[in-house]
């Protein structure tokens, strides 16, 4: 199978924006044979839609603008992993989740993020409580959203739940606060590949662009990426459970 990372420039919107981005870079990772595309963490409205001054408004999910991004995936046989802020259509509370688009465009499932530091860009967010993998065409997949990874007891749960691939979705660069070593000792705990979608580009008070997108595999890291906005596509071998590619092949968007 094809996987796609969109590595993109997305933190900083408005929504419209990075939708247009997202169906223009979902449509050209089609092109390249990918059968899942990753986003990075809250990839539909921008990591930091909520700290300026502006009153936001956070729709339940899937909301109508996502059908785009749902016809595409429909259109092409895909699974988007995509990240998104969503509204509880009961307690009305906010999480920052991902939502999997399955290739009929239907929503095959969600997860919450369940560890958030709950001030400035993320002072919206309700923490999640449930960790349970999406069944996805070809293989399992635990979910897991930016900082849910520095716990890798949240890696085993999954995997003893019958995730056979971890996908992360993250805003996170390098530095004191970075990642470090978590996602390879995610790999090591739980004995799964895990795969992170990180974005790019710099804001006021974070930096991305030297945020690396990473496929782990056997708890160590067989190739990343750091840089501009770009399509990040790769082979896995589902058969033998590792990576067919040596590194990833990069398309630039236009």
């Amino acid at each position: 199978m094809r996987i796609a990372f969109l590595h993109l420039d997305l933190s900083g919107g408005p929504e419209k924006r990075n939708l247009d981005l997202l169906g223009k870079t979902i449509g050209l990772a089609a092109g390249q044979g990918a059968n899942w595309i990753v986003t990075p963490e809250v990839a539909v409205q921008g990591y930091f839609f909520a700290q300026g001054e502006t009153a936001v408004t956070i729709p339940v999910q899937p909301d109508q603008s996502l059908q785009p991004i749902r016809q595409l995936a429909a259109q092409h046989k895909l699974t988007v992993f995509l990240g998104c802020a969503e509204q509880d259509a009961k307690n009305g509370k906010y999480y920052n989740s991902c939502l999997v688009i399955g290739p009929e465009g239907n929503v095959l499932g969600s997860h919450r993020k369940t560890r958030s530091h709950g001030v400035g860009a993320e002072a919206w967010v309700t923490a999640g409580d449930k960790l349970e993998p999406v069944d996805c065409p070809e293989m399992k997949a635990g979910i897991m959203v930016c900082a849910d990874s520095w716990f890798v007891d949240k890696a085993k749960v999954l995997k003893d739940k019958g995730a056979e691939v971890l996908t992360v979705l993250a805003a996170w660069p390098p530095g004191h606060y970075g990642p470090g070593d978590c996602w390879e000792r995610c790999s090591q705990v739980s004995g799964l590949p895990v795969w992170v979608c990180n974005q790019t580009g710099k804001q006021e008070t974070l930096d991305f662009s030297q945020a690396q997108s990473v496929v782990v595999a056997d708890g160590k890291t067989q190739f990343s990426y750091s840089g501009s906005e770009a399509v990040l596509l790769f082979d896995w071998d589902c058969s033998n459970n590792c990576a067919a590619s040596r590194q990833f092949t990069v398309v630039t968007p236009d």
